[in-house]
């Protein structure tokens, strides 16, 4: 009798994460193998690992609030990984668990489709989580001269990458705003937060969110140039679907889902 291929199992974990677009992405990116990708809402980074060997995954994207605080509960990291202080994958490697970070390659990669001039460009980083912080590295590597803040200025490090950094808080943006050719928004903004923020059409918005879309709104108003998470999303998981599967994504199918998003 013929065996039955072996299903390899994925997933993402994170909380909320009941509405993520991630497994319409990964089943679009494989519609030809065995392949499974679950979603894992837990409470505590702990309980997401527990889950995730349970499951018998190989490799598994990582969300908010986990991205910096599963990182300590891995037994090895990437240097870009280490580097940024925080992951979105985590792969099951002979005895091991292995973080990884493809969430700076997606806005590197959502910046270079709108041609945004970031090397010794003023740009503005607003958040300090986990995707703050796969930005900042983004943006540094690339040469950009970063103003970074955040409600609270003491969750942004001093230093970062080799760079020194002055945090600073949401009430100086407005100072600092009309300098920046570029804003990357990780934060759910409030309405009277984004009030603060006056764009300019010369200027690039994109935000980490593609549900929420906190500033879409000011950009467009203020005729900016806008880009949203979706981009970032697409461009942070074709290369993390990879590193996962060991197989190349389908593309196309991805680009037309998120389209349509």
């Amino acid at each position: 009798m013929k065996s039955q291929p072996v299903i390899r199992r994925f997933g993402l974990c994170g909380f909320p994460i009941a509405h993520s677009l991630s497994p319409r992405l990964f089943e679009a990116a494989y519609p030809q193998y065995r392949f499974s990708y679950q979603l894992i809402e837990a409470s505590t980074p702990e309980e997401a690992l527990r889950l995730f060997r349970a499951g018998g995954l190989m490799g598994m994207n990582v969300t908010a609030p986990f991205k910096t605080s599963i990182l300590p509960l891995t037994h090895r990291q990437t240097e870009e990984c280490a580097a940024i202080g925080a992951c979105n994958i985590i792969l099951k490697e002979e005895d091991m668990l292995v973080a990884y970070n493809t969430d700076y390659l997606g806005v590197t990669r959502s910046l270079e489709e709108v041609k945004t001039p970031v090397k010794n460009s003023k740009c503005l980083l607003l958040g300090a989580g986990g995707a703050a912080k796969a930005a900042a590295y983004a943006l540094l590597k690339a040469g950009a001269n970063l103003f970074w803040a955040n409600r609270t200025p003491a969750h942004i490090p001093d230093t970062f990458c080799g760079h020194s950094i002055t945090p600073r808080s949401l009430a100086q943006v407005a100072d600092d705003l009309p300098a920046c050719c570029l804003v990357v928004n990780t934060l759910p903004l409030s309405i009277q937060e984004t009030h603060i923020l006056r764009f300019s059409p010369t200027q690039i918005i994109l935000d980490a969110s593609y549900t929420a879309r906190p500033l879409e709104r000011q950009a467009r108003e203020a005729g900016a140039t806008y880009v949203g998470g979706e981009r970032w999303l697409l461009h942070q998981a074709i290369p993390s679907f990879e590193a996962m599967t060991k197989t190349p994504p389908y593309t196309v199918a991805m680009e037309r889902l998120v389209e349509a998003f």
